[in-house]
């Protein structure tokens, strides 16, 4: 006669002291993505700010930050950003400066929905989320309403990101919404095992900002970059580092081979008779 109940496995009559372990439990963890800041640049309504508010709630990400905002109404973000949102707004940060909102970042991916040469290469929502799961400080910038990054904004960044549809002639999508796609493959791409650490740490966008700055001086002062519009010719320099992350070293060698440059183009007669003393000692 068989004493055990088919149910629990346990004695008949007896409640089964069986417990799943779950300390066996092999269900994958979900990465975090509070690293993740979104930034809207210039953005004209505050109901857009409020949505990208819930936008960020709703998948994970990190502080919302807004460069000079056309208007600030509380209380038609608070009604689009719903209870659900209301601490991202409660801790969200106003900035006069976009280049200043953007230093303390080690990544900064631009959006846009143009196809433009001069934009790309583009990266699709779904390739970029991975990358941007390592645990270093990374902003997706967002423009505004109307024109969305201008050429220069995204000269800024270290990669672009495209939303695809289904036509061009309607790739334009509401900014809430393109913070909620970009929200939602980031949450997608988070449901496996964190990836291993980067073996750099990249440098703060302060540094290379600055590191920029300095190449794009010397290579004008020594004719290799127009004067009229140097920046839109370093762009295609900016693409060969944008290839990788840039460390703080390397954006300090390569401010002082700047510096050796402006030096040897100063004194051509020493640089010629042999090795002479660098000029930052």
């Amino acid at each position: 006669m068989d004493c055990h109940d088919e149910k629990t496995g346990g004695p008949r009559g007896k409640t089964s002291r069986f417990r799943p372990d779950h300390k066996l439990d092999r269900r994958p963890r979900t990465i975090p993505r509070t690293h993740i800041d979104v930034i809207l640049n210039e953005p004209q309504k505050p109901e857009n700010i409020g949505a990208a508010a819930r936008a960020i709630s709703n998948t994970g990400l990190g502080r919302l930050v807004v460069v000079n905002p056309r208007t600030l109404n509380r209380e038609l973000m608070e009604a689009t950003a719903t209870i659900h949102a209301a601490g991202i707004l409660a801790s969200m940060s106003v900035e006069t400066s976009l280049r200043e909102a953007l230093a303390p970042y080690r990544l900064v991916v631009g959006t846009t929905a143009r196809a433009g040469s001069r934009r790309g290469p583009l990266l699709s929502p779904r390739q970029l989320a991975p990358v941007l799961l390592e645990p270093s400080p990374t902003a997706l910038l967002f423009g505004p309403e109307r024109m969305g990054l201008s050429t220069d904004d995204l000269r800024l960044c270290q990669k672009v990101v495209r939303i695809p549809t289904s036509a061009s002639a309607a790739s334009s999508l509401n900014l809430a919404q393109a913070v909620l796609i970009l929200g939602y493959e980031l949450l997608l791409a988070a449901g496996g095992e964190p990836p291993p650490p980067p073996a750099v740490q990249g440098a703060a966008q302060r540094s290379i900002n600055l590191m920029y700055d300095d190449l794009e001086d010397t290579l004008t002062g020594i004719g290799f970059l127009p004067a009229d519009n140097p920046g839109h010719w370093l762009m295609n320099i900016k693409k060969i580092f944008n290839r990788t992350l840039l460390t703080k070293g390397e954006c300090d060698l390569l401010m002082g081979m700047c510096r050796q440059i402006r030096w040897a183009v100063k004194n051509l007669d020493d640089v010629g008779a042999g090795p002479k003393k660098r000029p930052d000692g």
